[in-house]
């Protein structure tokens, strides 16, 4: 009995190409987006500074002591205030509230104007009702709603969180609406449709994750807006009270001792810059990865 192989075991089976690894892969984003990378190197300094800023710190924040508006030393790093406070703890503290109070705000107002955005956009009788509302609070200047709201319920932080979540929201659920709108015309859609499904099951389960990208992409964006949103109403006094410091409200009390006094607007200025650019290069360089149309340009 022969045993040669047929002429259809000696074909070679085709070798598939190995999977580029992980590395590989993060090496090329990387070369294709460098100033994408810059932005996260600063994004992740933000993070430290959020995560390990009460380690960081080499003093209390609030401690107050007699040695007052002293420059930069050994002993305290960025110098200290017009109270004797550590400069450099204060500056850790309120780029940790800054930062927190950016992202918790965005946070609830992705969530809140994404689920109504999607209702609006597949519960057609409530869709008229619900955008006429939206176009009310959009003619209104969103700084003027969160004065008014401020004054109305106090400044309070957490107050605070939740006017800079409404002030956002309205636009967000125009996003989330119109990405469902067009998620909805899909085959599959109408397919879960005939078979019965419910319609919490067809938001979470078909619509959600196709917009997420592009609500990921807007939440990304949209923190370094809110992070100067918090500053500017800390500039004005109507953000963070004392003695809780914040990026903003520093830089409003250095005003009095800039021209001798340097180091007190210097760096809280510096940390905000900073952390408001890194997060918007990291938001831009994500839109462009995650976005189809912006990959060919």
């Amino acid at each position: 009995m022969s045993t040669e192989p047929t002429g259809a075991a000696m074909v070679a089976e085709p070798v598939l190409p190995a999977r580029p690894s992980i590395w590989w892969r993060m090496a090329r984003t990387a070369r294709a987006q460098p100033v994408g990378v810059f932005g996260l190197f600063l994004t992740l300094i933000v993070l430290v500074i959020v995560i390990f800023g009460p380690t960081i710190a080499t003093h209390d924040p609030d401690k107050q002591t007699g040695n007052l508006l002293a420059s930069p030393s050994s002993e305290s790093w960025f110098g200290t205030d017009e109270k004797g406070r550590d400069y450099f703890s204060r500056t850790m503290a309120g780029g940790r509230i800054t930062v927190i109070v950016a992202a918790l705000s965005l946070a609830i107002a992705t969530a809140a104007g994404t689920l109504l955005g999607m209702i609006s956009a597949y519960v057609r009788g409530i869709d008229i009702i619900f955008q006429r509302i939206i176009d009310a609070m959009l003619a209104l200047p969103g700084l003027f709603l969160i004065l008014l709201f401020l004054i109305v319920f106090g400044r309070d932080t957490q107050v605070l969180v939740l006017v800079l979540a409404l002030s956002v929201t309205p636009p967000l659920v125009r996003i989330a609406r119109a990405s469902t709108l067009s998620t909805l015309t899909n085959p599959y859609v109408e397919a879960a449709e005939v078979m019965g499904a419910s319609w919490r099951r067809i938001l979470l389960r078909h619509v959600l994750p196709n917009i997420a990208p592009t609500i990921g992409v807007i939440f990304a964006v949209g923190v370094g807006n809110l992070m100067l949103a918090t500053g500017a109403l800390g500039f004005l006094g109507l953000g963070v009270q004392p003695p809780q410091s914040e990026w903003g409200r520093m830089i409003a009390d250095s005003r009095s001792y800039i021209s001798f006094a340097s180091h007190m607007f210097i760096y809280p200025a510096i940390g905000l810059a900073l952390a408001v650019l890194g997060v918007n290069l990291l938001g831009d360089s994500l839109r462009d990865l995650w976005d189809p149309r912006m990959r060919g340009t």
